[in-house]
């Protein structure tokens, strides 16, 4: 083995290594709404099997792999696949591309938050539809380097085609977005577009494509027999409507973006145009993902912020072909601006140490008020239907970050020759954000940790005798009171919810309540007002969570 390939493997075992050391850590996270679903779904004498409103892969990879790792360790099945993804892309862009952007894709793709928060996610928005991604691309490219040939040598590389398409689509039904994306790749490279007839004949092969899909997973029935084809349609009928929710919609937008960090947004700005012809296939997913997402159906009442997880392999590939062109020019004193930027990332971190206000949830309108009016030192949650279980973060650490990066970026685009100075600017920036949004999704150890509250607050419950049905706020915590045999329901105090059908469910259901107060309850509201008038039990805080046991069998009666 020559010298270069012992460092590609010593820098991939490190990579894993550091890989696995940011995400180890979250594997016992509980688990939170719709993520325990799955675990539900592994047990056929809770939910009956054909009830995942997916194609059946979805079904069968949880429901066959979960027993076997166990329930409290389903996270460890998004997480082997985000392992396999982690090679899947060092590999294509290392046969794409070369070692060096294969290298940078891959420590991007490790120290990415949303990297890590979709290799954690008990779903397969952020792990298991990627990994069939990969597959395409990495297939589609390869085939395409034998001028897209039916040789011999060819063949592997158009089943692992098949395979990524096919697979991707038995997952979930928007892995149409990189299908079509390939497709219409293929079509601009065979120069289609300057031929009527040759338009035509693609169409066709491409709407025959689509009808041989829609087939096989009909008669998919016969080696998945528990899946409902009927079942996986009328899902979809929850995201056609023509009264939007465009708030909810922009709402989690933000939220993908977010999470994404203003690194891994805005270095793509500044990919070459070759790079982009280049990468064309993903800036036709991210057009497709756009019109699918955002123009023509309504996820505004899904999770669409897991849904967008997909975008982290797309944007990584980006910012690392932007990073080695940049990285490989010579300016002079570009060293310096990487010193400058932990000067000015030091600033922003103490600033996350400054007096912050943690507002409830609702009313939305205090969250808009304060960001017009540039109270910024308040915190806010960051959580979702489909997890994770919520954490804080400064609103004025991300907002600070966010301008000074944008700035960086937009004078870099002015002004060409100093992009070196702004790459080796924005990298600390980079890696106090991402550093940050991990470290209080782990740990919590600035804001508090909802995570550690739950566990602490479910062993009291658990051990209680007096305890014997649980009502659970925001569902923090739900899982685990469900495997102690103690879950009654949960509460939501979302205001589009029926407040009188709530205030009659609390009064029929005089018992405990757990209350990990994450997001924040409006001491106004009829919630909190109720839970004044119970004994609490038991309390506990971390950072500025709080955790409460709530007796409410004595309590009065609640009225509007």
């Amino acid at each position: 083995m020559s010298s270069v390939l012992k460092k590609e493997w010593f820098f991939l075992v490190i990579i894993l290594i550091l890989f696995l050391g940011l995400r180890l850590p979250a594997i016992h996270l509980p688990y939170h709404q719709d993520e325990y679903k799955w675990v539900q779904y592994s047990h056929p004498e809770i939910t009956p099997p054909g009830t995942v409103p997916h194609p059946p892969l979805t079904e069968f990879i949880y429901t066959k792999i979960g027993p076997l790792v166990g329930d409290n360790n389903f996270r460890s099945i998004p997480l082997f696949f985000g392992v396999i993804n982690l090679f899947l892309l060092y590999y294509c862009m290392r046969f794409l591309l070369n070692p060096k952007t294969a290298q940078i894709a891959a420590l991007i793709f490790t120290l990415s938050f949303h990297s890590v928060l979709a290799s954690l996610m008990v779903d397969v928005d952020g792990a298991i539809m990627p990994f069939f991604f990969l597959i395409l691309l990495i297939g589609y490219y390869k085939w395409k380097q034998t001028d897209f040939s039916f040789s011999k040598e060819s063949y592997k590389w158009i089943a692992l085609v098949l395979v990524g398409a096919i697979g991707g689509f038995f997952i979930k039904v928007s892995s149409i977005l990189p299908i079509c994306a390939v497709f219409l790749d293929f079509i601009i490279e065979k120069k289609a577009f300057s031929d009527k007839k040759k338009i035509a004949k693609y169409i066709g092969y491409g709407l025959g494509g689509l009808i041989a899909l829609f087939i096989l997973l009909i008669l998919s029935k016969f080696i998945f027999p528990f899946f409902h084809f009927e079942y996986a349609l009328k899902y979809w009928e929850h995201f056609i409507a023509l009264d939007r929710g465009w708030l909810q919609t922009f709402i989690q937008c933000i939220k993908a973006l977010l999470y994404s960090s203003p690194f891994l947004v805005f270095i793509p700005l500044l990919i070459e145009k070759k790079d982009l012809i280049k990468t064309r296939v993903l800036v036709i997913f991210l057009v497709l993902a756009f019109i699918f997402y955002i123009v023509l159906f309504d996820f505004s009442i899904g999770a669409l912020d897991r849904y967008l997880e997909l975008l982290v392999i797309p944007l990584t590939i980006f910012a690392s072909i932007a990073i080695v062109n940049i990285s490989d020019k010579k300016e002079s004193g570009s060293k310096n601006y990487f010193f400058y930027g932990i000067f000015v990332s030091a600033i922003i971190f103490l600033l996350v140490f400054v007096n912050h206000y943690v507002p409830p949830l609702y009313p939305k309108t205090e969250w808009i008020s304060r960001i017009l009016s540039f109270k910024w030192n308040f915190l806010y949650p960051f959580s979702g239907g489909s997890g994770p279980l919520a954490f804080y973060v400064s609103f004025l650490f991300m907002a600070l970050l966010w301008i000074v990066s944008f700035i960086a970026i937009i004078f870099s685009i002015w002004k060409p020759e100093y992009r070196k100075k702004v790459l080796f600017f924005l990298i600390p920036l980079g890696l106090l954000y991402n550093g940050m949004f991990i470290e209080e999704y782990l740990f919590g150890f600035v804001n508090g940790s909802a995570s550690k509250l739950v566990m602490e607050t479910t062993k009291y419950i658990e051990s209680n005798k007096d305890i014997q049905k649980v009502t659970v706020y925001n569902d923090n915590g739900g899982w685990n009171i469900q495997a102690i045999g103690k879950y009654r329901r949960r509460l939501y105090i979302d205001p589009k919810f029926d407040i009188t059908e709530k205030i009659n469910t609390i009064n029929r259901y005089k018992e405990h309540y757990m209350v990990v107060d994450i997001p924040r309850i409006d001491s106004n509201t009829v919630y909190a007002k109720f839970f004044s008038t119970c004994d609490v039990v038991f309390e506990k805080h971390s950072g500025v969570i709080s955790s409460r046991v709530y007796d409410c069998r004595n309590a009065p009666n609640i009225k509007i």
